[in-house]
């Protein structure tokens, strides 16, 4: 029992050393730059990620203790918080080494749930940890990709989603013969991404676990046509589409992660052929699916963008449960965002719905990570998004804070809902809002848009004059800060409920 108390002290101090501890905790933070000897941030890094390696087969033995452990040590690291930064990057081997183990610790944690079971609240809180660490993780390695792109001669000026070399583009060794690009994608293989927008960062953080992606996509190769490449997705501005490979491509994502199914490759690609076949008919009929902005995977008749994988699998497994394994379940705090949103959860009912949130086929046993790309240019744009609605979801949850819209903003959503139902205009606003988006989620969305912009410039300004780049905690902090201001363009968009 020691040495497993040790060991959960040791994965603890990962996830309170790399989070702040606070509800919207990403990972450990500083307000001031301050510098560590590399050999002993090295050190530091390598034991955490050396208990990891050693520990990961019994990682869930003991649920009830490994969630009591781990919150103690969690608060008790809280009062160390912003102390000081846990290793300096300038030592280009020591960051190489440290990203590729990262990655390959992202992938033990991900080992260490296969044959989990969530039966209670303890092995609720520990899958929650687990989820947090890796999550965590790959922030650190959005910092040290982004510095180490950012010392590399030659670097590219433009990253190509799903192509190129390490450190920006990592490839499960388990894979490394067989994937060296998007070239390499199979029917059925899965592709999480987070898009650019807000209502992106929104969905990331939909669940009670915020994720960092906010769209799955299904591949689909067609053997009848030279097994050309396809995807079908689920987009809030069109609904349910079938594209050819290229246009996924353009969306020009700030990360993408590929997912192969471990099971029968036939049955994969079944599913894709199924959910291909089916969207593709509806669109040549003249009217998409629409988006599921109730997020009810058991329901087709409109398709969220994680349901696309769903619903095709459980048309070929109908004995089956659906996928992922482990879902998100929405915070009780978020109810009235939710139902604006369109989701029809209750006080009564918020507890037992649960939802396919994107992000949660990263953690389900049946499909393996294949392969992890990120754009370094877009890291820190992704990042700050992320925060925001963070910040933005606790504020709601916690503070009965709500989103809303001035008078004239109610009228430009009106006025622009009742656009798209005049032909005339309708393509003009075709990639701004859904014929089955409602008066109500428009507003919702177009101030989520004011509010964001506002935050996201108050955070670039500190930013562009800090001598670094921003942590999670001093983010929070200016996000904080500006809010305490209640500076009109936000209080009109955001405030409690009266």
């Amino acid at each position: 029992m020691k040495n497993k108390l040790l060991s959960m002290i040791f994965l603890a101090t990962l996830l309170a050393t790399l989070l702040t501890t606070s509800a919207c905790s990403i990972f450990k933070s500083s307000t001031e730059k301050e510098r560590t000897p590399s050999s002993f941030s090295d050190t530091l890094f390598s034991d955490i990620i050396n208990d990891i390696t050693a520990r990961y087969q019994t990682l869930t033995a003991d649920t009830s203790q490994c969630a009591i452990d781990m919150q103690k040590s969690y608060e008790r690291l809280f009062n160390l918080v912003g102390s000081s930064v846990y290793f300096d990057m300038d030592d280009q081997n020591i960051l190489d080494k440290d990203i590729q183990r990262s990655f390959e610790a992202r992938l033990l944690l991900k080992e260490s749930i296969r044959h989990f079971e969530i039966e209670n609240e303890e092995d609720k809180r520990c899958f929650a940890a687990i989820a947090d660490v890796s999550k965590a993780l790959r922030y650190v390695e959005d910092y040290m990709v982004e510095m180490r792109m950012s010392r590399t001669q030659n670097a590219p000026q433009n990253y190509v989603n799903m192509q190129g070399e390490f450190p920006y583009l990592l490839v499960n060794p388990q894979y490394a013969r067989e994937v060296k690009s998007h070239q390499d994608l199979k029917s059925g293989d899965v592709i999480l991404s987070r898009g650019n927008a807000y209502t992106s960062a929104a969905i990331a953080r939909i669940g009670e676990s915020d994720y960092q992606f906010s769209h799955l996509s299904f591949v689909y190769r067609d053997p009848k046509n030279e097994n050309t490449p396809y995807t079908t997705e689920a987009h809030i501005e069109v609904g349910v589409v079938t594209a050819h490979f290229v246009e996924h491509l353009n969306e020009k994502n700030s990360r993408s992660v590929v997912f192969r199914y471990r099971g029968d490759p036939q049955i994969i690609h079944q599913a894709s052929e199924y959910t291909f076949n089916y969207v593709k008919n509806k669109m040549q009929s003249g009217k998409n699916i629409e988006y599921d902005f109730a997020m009810n995977y058991q329901d087709d008749s409109r398709i969220f963008c994680s349901e696309v994988l769903s619903n095709g699998l459980h048309h070929v497994l109908p004995n089956e449960d659906y996928v992922p394994k482990f879902k998100s379940h929405f915070d009780r705090g978020l109810i009235p965002f939710l139902n604006n949103l369109g989701v029809p959860v209750t006080k009564e009912n918020v507890a037992t719905t649960d939802v396919f949130s994107p992000g949660d086929i990263q953690f389900d046993p049946q499909f393996d990570l294949v392969m992890e790309w990120r754009n370094p240019l877009k890291m820190q744009e992704s990042r700050f998004k992320d925060f925001i609605l963070t910040k933005l979801f606790e504020k709601m949850s916690k503070e009965n804070y709500v989103i809303d819209s001035t008078i004239i903003m109610d009228a430009q959503a009106k006025t622009s809902w009742l656009l798209r139902r005049i032909p005339i205009v309708k393509k003009l606003l075709e990639k701004k809002f859904p014929l089955n988006m409602n008066p109500t989620q428009i507003k919702m969305f177009v101030s989520l848009d004011k509010i964001g912009e506002a935050l996201y410039r108050e955070i670039e300004s500190k930013a562009q004059v800090a001598d670094h780049s921003l942590t999670p905690k001093e983010i929070y902090n200016v996000i904080d800060n500006y809010l305490a201001k209640n500076p009109k363009e936000i209080s009109k968009y955001f405030h409690r409920a009266r």
